[in-house]
């Protein structure tokens, strides 16, 4: 069976609900592992093939990325979530203000803090990153 969006949301639910203590977070991204959604699927009686299970994991993290709360320090899982919701960004002409904006937006994230500009850079080149649109962009271009 191909797992739908009330499958991934019940699985993600378990996940946060029975390794609440992880969240928030301190890290960059979602703290999440193969042990952890193997027990989530086995609670919620959701079963798939092994060699689905890592393309099933993206999905899980991504349902878990939109529920945890979120703070500056999760720049990565912040990225994620910027991604998807913002794909027609200028991620090279993009303003620390936008992004401050962009992230203060997602309705899971909860921190007051003014954030730095290195966590604000993080954010930005985690999400370029993540996108194919500057295939040629390299760490080194980016410091320059």
């Amino acid at each position: 069976m191909m797992p739908d969006d009330s499958h991934i949301h019940n699985i993600a639910g378990s996940i946060l609900r029975n390794y609440n203590y992880l969240f928030p977070s301190t890290y960059p991204d979602i703290p999440l592992n193969l042990n952890m959604l193997k027990e989530a699927m086995a609670e919620t009686g959701f079963f798939l093939e092994e060699e689905k299970i890592p393309e099933f994991m993206e999905d899980i993290e991504l349902q878990l990325a939109a529920m945890v709360p979120l703070n500056w320090n999760n720049y990565g899982t912040i990225a994620i979530l910027l991604n998807k919701a913002h794909p027609e960004e200028d991620l090279i002409a993009i303003s620390l203000q936008r992004i401050t904006e962009l992230v203060r937006e997602l309705p899971n994230f909860n921190d007051a803090a003014v954030p730095d500009e290195d966590t604000l850079d993080s954010i930005i080149y985690t999400w370029i990153s993540l996108t194919d649109e500057y295939p040629g962009f390299t760490e080194d271009e980016a410091w320059s």
